[in-house]
């Protein structure tokens, strides 16, 4: 085919996927799931701080809130900043930040300690999943956008899958500090290879004014045929960086789009992290040995994985609205059902956590995929950020709310059955979404030409 006359944007668009972008897939994946096994950390020892510092269930709600709210602050704040200063140097602060903090976590002597630690290491894990999905968006090729954004964002809950794994045995053998040691001394040690081999955003590259000898080196690693390019046409298309780009997300027919993606967000978020904190400890004292309860947040994390492959599959070749509608839709019914049989067997409880993590999680993955695809290039760090920081508020109100209805006497079973209400709400946005999607030549990446 021949490039020659189309815009960069849809000439990467068009590109086969080759060696460089799945190099930049696999170490996002990578990143990603660091950020999965570090966020999910604090659900792995807390059955083992229960025990060890005699704490009350009810107190560990706010405990879970604190990092998760350091989550909302660093996706919003570090998002936006991102496409101003770029991606690279935002995914590298980022991971280096929750990595130091993960090692301060071993450290701690209190509830309240540790939970200022987890806000802090939640700043970086927060501002490495927005800026990660946008470089991925931008290297991907148009056709296998929304599975290649799934692929990456699962390294989220693959991390949380190997991490609930190794927890189980890391904790009764070397204790809860070196869970989160564990968590700290792999990203450090990714770092150097986010440098020499994470590319950065060509358009803000473009933007930037930054050398054309720099931009034609990474397009000649996606395909040498397409150097050199015309310096002026690139710049021209990689235009200007809006100087409040947070305004565009609700302008050009946006509005009920973003009001929506958020809403969505929202209740996902609140789902997703009520089951990832508290089914180890529901479990627990539903009288499951504490190594098979946190396997409880290994099935939900594992049905996630697979969910969302399926899931994106799926988008890709009919669209993303009936198949994550559906799946929350059937997920809401498989969270009620977890509360009705709280007392089954280990093997019947885990085989329903599973069923609830690929239809909830695995919807819930594909939902930033949504923001990649239907919000354009300059601003999708800002609208990735923006919808994963203020859907974050529902991350911090599940564990928290969950602590608070444990306090007030709430059965086991009636908390998860609490839990399929935002799991139907999720599906009602799902389907309002597919009535209010942006015009296509505002919100397509087909439109944007670097």
């Amino acid at each position: 085919m021949d490039n020659s006359n189309l815009p960069l944007q849809k000439t990467l668009d068009n590109s086969r996927l080759g060696a460089f972008q799945l190099t930049v897939i696999v170490i996002c994946c990578a990143i990603a799931a660091l950020d999965g096994f570090d966020t999910q950390s604090i659900a792995f020892v807390a059955p083992a701080l229960r025990h060890t510092w005699d704490v009350p269930p009810a107190l560990f709600g706010p405990l879970f809130g604190a990092g998760l709210f350091g989550t909302m602050v660093g996706s919003i704040a570090l998002g936006s900043l991102a496409d101003r200063w770029g991606r690279k140097p935002i995914i590298v602060f980022s991971t280096a930040l929750f990595g130091v903090m993960s090692l301060l976590c071993a450290t701690a002597t209190s509830i309240e300690v540790l939970g200022a630690y987890r806000f802090v290491a939640g700043l970086g894990l927060g501002g490495v999943i927005p800026n990660l999905i946008a470089l991925v968006s931008e290297y991907a090729p148009k056709r296998v956008r929304s599975t290649a954004i799934v692929v990456t964002f699962a390294g989220f809950p693959m991390g949380a899958v190997l991490g609930g794994i190794a927890s189980s045995r890391i904790i009764p053998a070397f204790g809860w500090e070196m869970v989160f040691i564990l968590g700290g001394v792999l990203p450090l040690i990714l770092i150097p290879i986010i440098l020499v081999w994470i590319p950065e955003s060509l358009r803000y590259l473009a933007v930037s004014g930054a050398p054309m000898q720099k931009i034609d080196k990474i397009i000649a690693r996606i395909d040498s045929t397409l150097v050199p390019v015309d310096e002026s046409s690139i710049r021209i298309a990689g235009g200007r960086a809006e100087a409040q780009p947070v305004r565009s997300l609700f302008t050009q027919g946006r509005l009920a789009w973003t009001a929506l993606l958020w809403m969505l967000t929202f209740t996902s978020l609140l789902l997703a992290y009520f089951l990832v904190n508290w089914t180890p400890l529901l479990l627990v004292e539903s009288g499951v040995p504490q190594d098979k309860a946190i396997l409880g947040v290994v099935a939900l994390n594992l049905g996630g994985i697979i969910g969302s492959i399926i899931i994106g599959r799926i988008s890709d070749k009919r669209g993303p609205f009936f198949v994550m509608g559906l799946a929350f839709g059937v997920g809401a019914v498989f969270v009620a059902a977890v509360g009705f049989l709280i007392e089954s067997a280990v093997p019947v409880l885990l085989a329903l956590i599973l069923v609830v993590g690929l239809c909830v999680f695995g919807a819930q993955l594909n939902i930033t995929a949504l923001s990649a695809n239907y919000y354009p290039v300059y601003m999708r760090s800002t609208g990735v950020g923006w919808s994963m920081g203020l859907g974050r508020v529902g991350s911090i109100v599940g564990p928290t709310v969950g602590g608070a209805l444990i306090a007030l006497g709430l059965a086991r079973g009636e908390l998860f059955l609490c839990a399929a209400v935002p799991a139907a709400i999720a599906a009602i946005c799902i389907f309002a979404l597919s009535f209010n999607v942006p015009p296509a030549e505002e919100s397509r990446d087909e439109s944007t030409t670097a």
